[in-house]
């Protein structure tokens, strides 16, 4: 019997082997970019506008990253990407979990309606909005200032659609025993049901960070001072007159990402089980 088991699963492991070995594939064909960047950034400047050009630099020059930090204000920047990132983060936490519950739990008339407009909104690319955005932000005042890189992004849609559908999976039992016991609305949701769905808020709150961090056309459209500038704005900074020190820009590049790759390394699990559950319940 054992044997027989033995037997099928090492068939099944077989039958398994040509995914597995397509999904590979497709993983190193999507690792080149970053392994390009990574050795372009600790290449001399003639080795990495050598041609042909080299697979692995002969002579690391690992000044490069101290040299991309002299030639920008990159705390600076680094700071304002920081700021701007977690705000729109804990926003999206904040409004999109209160928003979400209203969906889930709430009575009233027209829940349907919006709900159907929570759901095309996710269909909506962000670029769409950019101009009826700055218009508002202009008439606001508050073009080139920190209201304008926060302010549009503090909750999204799909923000709004995953929390939906985290809370809609609740016992009723659950919070009907929390009426039963005094708890007002606001109290259940902050005491009973908030706590209940913490994968999706870190789902929420790492992919609206990611979003926040990598965004450069909406900072560059909204600010115009130095120091407003965002890390993708700031990687200008090494396109000069002269042409571009592409191993300096590589570095800094590496510097920029390297915090998201380990956000997103630390926490992925738990961001593909928040959105999974999200998509299923």
């Amino acid at each position: 019997m054992s044997e027989s088991r033995t037997t099928n699963r090492l068939l099944r492991r077989a039958g398994n082997l040509p995914a597995h070995l397509g999904l590979a594939a497709v993983c190193l064909v999507l690792l080149v970019p970053l392994y390009w960047m990574v050795t372009t950034a600790l290449k001399p400047l003639q080795e990495a506008l050598a041609t042909p050009p080299t697979l692995w630099p002969h002579h690391p020059a690992f000044s490069n990253f101290v040299e991309a930090l002299r030639q920008a204000p990159f705390a600076r920047y680094l700071a304002n990407t920081v700021l701007t990132a977690v705000l729109t983060g804990v926003g999206n936490v904040v409004i999109g979990s209160l928003a979400g519950y209203a969906l889930a739990r709430g009575r009233f008339r027209g829940r349907g309606a919006l709900l159907a407009f929570v759901l095309a909104s996710v269909m909506v690319p962000a670029e769409a909005t950019f101009i009826p955005n700055y218009v508002t932000i202009r008439d606001l005042g508050w073009y080139d200032s920190y209201l304008a890189l926060v302010m549009p992004w503090l909750v999204g849609a799909f923000s709004v659609f995953l929390y939906r559908q985290s809370f809609h999976s609740l016992p009723e039992s659950l919070l009907e025993a929390a009426r039963l016991d005094g708890c007002s609305e606001f109290r259940m949701f902050r005491s009973v049901a908030f706590p209940l769905v913490r994968t999706t808020s870190l789902t929420v709150f790492v992919l609206s960070f990611v979003w926040t961090w990598n965004a450069l056309l909406w900072p560059l459209l909204v600010t115009s001072r130095p120091e407003l500038r965002v890390l993708q704005l700031g990687l200008t900074a090494f396109q000069t007159e002269g042409g571009v020190y592409v191993n300096l820009l590589m570095a800094a590049t590496v510097l920029s990402v390297a915090p998201v790759l380990v956000l997103f390394a630390t926490s992925q699990r738990l961001v593909i089980s928040g959105i999974a559950e999200g998509a299923l319940k």
